[in-house]
């Protein structure tokens, strides 16, 4: 099974630090999300089990959880 890879910009609302959000999918539709340049903590319960975000979210240096991603990085 092979896996396609993007690389998208992220950018944080409140203090500008920029990184990337690394997405990957399989033929089966699977997904998986990695960032570089930001930690992630745990969605909280009720937005996560509302399908609203998934089950860890980027948070900034800053502490805002408000990072907007952006075009895709060509490789």
């Amino acid at each position: 099974m092979s896996w396609d890879e993007n690389q998208y910009k992220a950018t944080c609302r409140s203090c500008g630090h920029v990184g990337m959000k690394v997405v990957r999918s399989d033929e089966l539709g699977n997904t998986e999300n990695r960032w570089s340049g930001f930690d992630t903590v745990a969605a909280s319960d009720y937005e996560h089990l509302r399908r609203r975000s998934e089950s860890h979210v980027p948070i900034c240096n800053c502490g805002s959880k408000s990072i907007v991603t952006g075009r895709t990085i060509p490789r």
